[in-house]
């Protein structure tokens, strides 16, 4: 065969492949346009794409006594952790200032912090502060937090008013001066240019009273106010109260996060305060072990902060983590574990 008639047949072979290309690709872009008019557009079109999972990261309250004995008890904890939280969270009540020190400490051992700040003065519990604060009489007060924020540069979450929608909590019962209150805080920040701050709008997983008034939904800032939605709960057991019995942790939070998945779809969702009790020997470490297999599945769950803290001298219950050796070997079998490979 001739050198001239062997490229003849190549180009032919060539061209032929290409038409068949392109006689694929009209009847993909005829089909294309077919199926297109029977779609909706895409802003109402519902993804059943199954939402990719993303590490759960996992944290620890620890009791805030200033900073240097706030380290040494932090780092007695987590010595005991078969890895280092991701988070850690402590409380903050009206007029003391942004705890620097403390959120140091917490940088250091390679954490976030998540500081809860409460609505009152330790001293004076019942004086309703919402209306201070929307009165502007803690504009100064926001304005130095935020600027402390904004010098920290690092990120810090900051849970404004949790549990709003339990009457514990003097700053509940006014869902209207409470978004008010919120958004007054929010704006000061904003203004400030503390965008370090994320927001954690964190209702209890039940309202008390139970009451449409008292719906956790009716205390929601907006979307444009928000950058977590969290919620607190606990497995009381069955010996803390009348009302209360032995739940899972799917028993307490499902409903609440099935709802955040309707209204919240945006938002990452964070546990931001939980716990189980001690019964009998064992139980505590199972609830341990079968909360973390279910959580694996909530692929919107993006952290989880354990409230570990004994409080048995105020009429609760212990719940620290190392309650006992088998509750905190189970601990390190199952949430100190969300973090590793």
């Amino acid at each position: 065969m001739s050198t001239t008639r062997a490229n003849m047949n190549v180009k032919a072979r060539a061209f032929g492949a290409i038409g068949i290309v392109a006689l694929g690709a009209f009847f993909v872009i005829l089909w294309d346009r077919q199926s297109s008019t029977n779609e909706p557009a895409a802003d109402s079109v519902t993804s059943k794409t199954e939402t990719p999972r993303v590490r759960i990261k996992w944290g620890v309250y620890q009791i805030y006594w200033g900073a240097q004995r706030f380290e040494h008890f932090l780092d007695i904890a987590i010595d005991k952790f078969a890895t280092s939280p991701d988070y850690v969270m402590f409380y903050r009540d009206l007029g003391r200032p942004f705890p620097a020190d403390g959120i140091k400490v917490i940088r250091e051992r390679g954490a976030i912090p998540s500081i809860s700040m409460e609505l009152w003065h330790w001293g004076r519990k019942s004086t309703k502060y919402l209306a201070k604060i929307n009165d502007g009489e803690y504009d100064a007060y926001f304005e130095s937090w935020a600027r402390d924020a904004k010098a920290d540069g690092g990120p810090v979450l900051l849970r404004f008013g949790f549990e709003f929608n339990g009457d514990w909590f003097s700053w509940s019962g006014d869902p209207d001066a409470y978004i008010k209150a919120w958004r007054r805080a929010h704006g000061i920040f904003q203004r400030i240019g503390a965008d370090n701050v994320q927001w954690v709008w964190a209702p209890n997983v039940t309202s008390v009273p139970d009451s449409p008034a008292n719906n956790m939904h009716l205390y929601y800032p907006g979307a444009a106010y928000v950058d977590w939605v969290g919620v607190d709960g606990y497995n009381w057991g069955d010996h803390h109260d009348e009302w209360h019995t032995w739940q899972s942790c799917q028993e307490i939070f499902e409903g609440v996060l099935t709802e955040f998945d309707r209204r919240y779809p945006k938002h990452p969702v964070m546990i931001a305060e939980f716990g189980c009790v001690e019964d009998v020997p064992g139980r505590k470490g199972q609830w341990m072990k079968d909360a973390v297999a279910w959580l694996s599945n909530k692929t919107r769950v993006s952290a989880v902060i354990w409230f570990n803290l004994d409080k048995r001298r105020e009429g609760e219950h212990d719940g620290r983590i190392d309650s006992t050796d088998e509750s905190l070997a189970a601990f390190n079998q199952s949430f100190a574990k969300l973090g590793g490979p």
